[in-house]
């Protein structure tokens, strides 16, 4: 099994998408599969422009040159696609929406109907079969994933890929300053790593520990107040020294 994990958090290699990230691509690896990862945050995506040449001209080839030229060939090669993907807004990252509405280059103009009997795009050239979402969010409630697994479901479809899991974190603020309490939830990540390249897919029992909330809604709340606290510190700060510089004077 060839896996391709791409971590579209803006904070890169400092986030706790990261920790997961790195949590279950080494269960992938001790299960025997190669892994490999792409941080978004090092490369420059532009949107798509929707220009349809990739459809009308040259088909399955993008008509603009930037990071997504690492991206496509990885693509490619991948039977399993992980996408890091914390929720902002509700929803994934931009620059990992970019890369999703990019792969657009990957279908060709015509229509087919697929299995749930929703028309479709038929490929231009392969994607990854298997699709795995790896989420963190702010909020404590896991209805909070609710909007990003849906779209995460909808492309699984676009790419004619089977979706074999959601692994959705809340509490990530939380957790900021709790860091032990993600301990058991990344040994669970190694376990589903294993799981997945041996068996195919996650077992049950795994995913539910996974999705588990590391932190009660209480616990949550009351180290919130830890950063906001730290927050109105910042924003004193920011405040006094724009004041000494006669900046926001009326």
């Amino acid at each position: 099994m060839q896996a391709l994990i791409i971590n579209g958090s803006a904070r890169g290699s400092r986030g706790v998408t990261q920790r997961l990230a790195q949590a279950l691509g080494q269960g992938l690896q001790d299960g025997g599969a190669t892994t490999e990862q792409v941080l978004l945050k090092d490369l420059e995506i532009a949107p798509c422009l929707a220009c349809l040449s990739c459809m009308h001209k040259h088909p399955g080839r993008c008509a603009q040159r930037d990071g997504m030229d690492e991206i496509y060939p990885r693509l490619q090669q991948a039977d399993l696609l992980v996408l890091g993907a914390p929720v902002y807004t509700d929803n994934m990252p931009a620059k990992l929406k970019a890369v999703i509405d990019r792969c657009i280059c990957a279908m060709l103009p015509f229509w087919e109907e697929g299995e749930a009997g929703r028309m479709r795009h038929p490929l231009a050239w392969p994607l990854p079969a298997q699709f795995v979402l790896l989420s963190v969010a702010g909020f404590p409630e896991p209805v909070t994933f609710e909007p990003l697994i849906a779209t995460f479901r909808a492309q699984a479809y676009n790419f004619r890929s089977t979706p074999l899991a959601e692994f959705c974190i809340p509490g990530a603020i939380a957790l900021q300053f709790e860091p032990a309490a993600l301990e058991g939830h990344l040994a669970w990540l190694r376990q589903a790593g294993r799981e997945i390249a041996q068996e195919g897919r996650p077992n049950p029992v795994t995913a539910a520990r996974i999705n588990r909330p590391p932190l009660s809604k209480d616990r949550c709340r009351e180290l919130n107040l830890r950063y906001e606290d730290w927050c109105r510190k910042q924003q004193a700060k920011a405040g006094s020294k724009q004041g000494r510089a006669g900046f926001g004077r009326e």
